[in-house]
Order: structure tokens, then C-alpha cells, then sequence
């Protein structure tokens, strides 16, 4: 059962077993939803080894920390473009920055 928790090949040759059962044993429906669960095992196991690799990736380990650091680093780096583009526009063409007209008041 350790196998289960630290590989992906298990779940790949459980989709190869359910593939075969499908393709030799059963027929029509039957077959059509075995071979279905077959690729959805086959997607699963994909996955599966795609987040064991990252896992196993020292660099990747600690570049991505967790869901909520991930979503903050992508707002943060959407706000800092945001940011880069509106000093663009104050600063105009020449680099220069210019002067901005006095604010109203309310």
C-alpha cells in the first residue's frame, strides 16, 4: 500500500487492466464505460505523476509553496504590470515625467 502513496505505476497499470478487460471480455455498453474509466484511471495516473515529480523537485519545491502563495504571487505580478503601465503613461514619450494637473476637490 506505501507504493500507492509515493508512485504513479500502480494507477497506470490499473488503466492498462481495465483497457484489456474492456476490449477482451466485454462487449457494447459494458465495454464503452470500462474503456472510460480506463481513460479517466489513464488522466488521474497522469496527474498523479506530474504533482510526484513536482513534489520530488527541489527547485520547484520551493518556488511553489502553497494554493494561497500561488494565487498572491499571480495577483501580485497582474499588479505590478498594472503599475509599470500607469507610471508609462505619466511619464509620456520622453521619459521625462510630466506634470500632473492638480487634483479637484469634491
Amino acid at each position: 500500500m506505501a507504493a500507492l502513496g509515493t508512485r504513479a505505476s500502480p494507477y497506470f497499470l490499473l488503466a492498462v487492466v481495465l483497457a484489456l478487460v474492456a476490449v477482451v471480455l466485454l462487449h457494447g455498453t459494458a465495454s464503452a464505460v470500462l474503456v472510460s474509466l480506463a481513460v479517466l484511471t489513464l488522466v488521474g495516473a497522469c496527474v498523479r505523476a506530474a504533482a510526484l515529480v513536482v513534489r520530488d523537485d527541489d527547485v520547484s519545491s520551493r518556488t511553489i509553496r502553497s494554493p494561497a502563495g500561488r494565487t498572491l504571487g499571480i495577483m501580485g505580478a497582474e499588479s505590478r504590470g498594472a503599475q509599470r503601465r500607469r507610471r508609462r503613461r505619466r511619464e509620456g514619450a520622453g521619459g521625462a515625467p510630466r506634470k500632473m494637473p492638480p487634483r479637484r476637490e469634491r
